[in-house]
């Protein structure tokens, strides 16, 4: 695919898209020596992509609905388990700095942390990627990039370029943003209707999920393109094959439960390794009911055959504590997206040391080691 055509009334660039086109245009061997992108073709119609994801929707809302969701158990790691449960749980985090203005010297700092905790990935924008590979050669921790961060409005061929850039600097891992304007752009209003039973997660789920069925029943609701976001996915997939892990992000605070369902069916159309609740820059980010929902529709999305793998998902925006790292977990995510990773393993060692010690308590008052509110609505 050759590069679209001038627009005569271009829309000005974010301030994410500055720094793509000037770090691009001072690096071209991460760009145009690569050689020509190709968009894939679409596998269905858009109406025939509707009554699929349709399915989706009314599988997985039953479920969570019923309570069935909520009863399942998942394992998080258990404090009682000392050393091996803290390595479990440094390997659910991606250590992240997110920031425009970050610096070299934070980025090292980052680099450094997660060697020294051993921690997944460290998660940065493009223009960091080539520094975070060579910091963390000889270690086990890998480098995310985050790609069409964090508006995920950019065009297909911007997102293709920037995730091939990434990979060839040396990303393993992307973080894909959702043009999830695509699957917004017909909401109407709404006031949701609250539904009270034994679980908070399913009354939100519900609440939502009861008002958006009324707009559908009287018509209020167009078909969003989902063949645009399904190209762009499998494109990007193409572009970057396994063992390139991709994780989507879905904003999901700017989504209905609907929605939310209808992008994890095309991201596991896309046979993309990751379905992840935000980018922490709009809006709330991770809650219970969202993480909830999205392994319901992996479990189901893989059950079917829609996803040839078990999609896995990543809880992101928020987690801030051991407290909610350990929800997320229980809940059923596998990543968790924070600039907190300090904190939380320090959390986790001090409840380690408590249950060998036969002292399990709540220290309320203790002192915050390490935070990053610099970031201001980040992860």
């Amino acid at each position: 695919m050759s590069a679209p055509a001038e627009n005569p009334h271009p829309t000005p660039l974010t301030e994410s898209e500055v720094l793509i086109r000037d770090f691009l245009a001072a690096n071209p061997a991460l760009d145009a020596e690569l050689g020509p992108i190709e968009v894939m073709t679409d596998r269905y119609t858009n109406e025939e992509w509707a009554a699929q994801i349709a399915e989706t929707q009314k599988a997985v809302l039953k479920e969570v609905e019923s309570g069935e969701r909520a009863q399942k158990v998942y394992e998080g790691p258990s404090m009682r388990n000392g050393n091996e449960a803290l390595k479990e749980l440094a390997k659910t985090v991606d250590h992240t700095v997110l920031k425009l203005e970050a610096t070299s010297a934070q980025i090292d700092t980052l680099c450094s942390e997660a060697r020294t905790e051993d921690f997944k990935s460290v998660c940065v924008r493009m223009n960091w990627v080539q520094r975070c590979f060579s910091n963390l050669k000889g270690s086990s921790v890998v480098v995310a990039a985050v790609v069409g961060f964090h508006e995920g409005t950019q065009d297909t061929y911007s997102k293709l370029r920037e995730a091939r850039a990434c990979v060839a600097a040396g990303a393993s891992e992307l973080d894909l943003v959702l043009n999830h304007s695509l699957l917004t752009k017909h909401n109407k209003p709404r006031t949701p209707r609250v539904i009270r039973s034994h679980d908070s997660a399913i009354d939100s789920i519900t609440a939502a999920n009861t008002t958006a069925n009324s707009r559908s029943a009287s018509g209020e609701e167009d078909i969003p393109d989902y063949s645009a976001i399904y190209r762009e996915l499998a494109s990007i997939r193409s572009l970057c094959p396994s063992p390139v892990v991709i994780k989507l992000i879905l904003e999901t605070s700017q989504l209905t439960p609907k929605q939310i369902l209808a992008a994890s069916h095309l991201a596991a159309a896309a046979n993309l390794d990751f379905i992840k609740t935000s980018t922490g820059f709009n809006g709330p980010g991770a809650s219970l009911p969202n993480v909830q929902l999205m392994v319901g529709a992996s479990e189901y999305l893989h059950k079917t055959g829609v996803s040839e793998r078990h999609m896995q998902v990543k809880a992101s925006g928020g987690v801030r504590s051991l407290e909610t790292a350990i929800e997320m977990l229980e809940a059923g995510a596998t990543r968790l997206g924070t600039s907190s990773g300090l904190w939380i393993m320090q959390q986790a060692r001090e409840k380690v040391e408590q249950a060998k010690s036969g002292k399990v308590e709540d220290r309320p008052g203790a002192t915050r080691l390490y935070t990053d509110d610099s970031v201001a609505g980040g992860y």
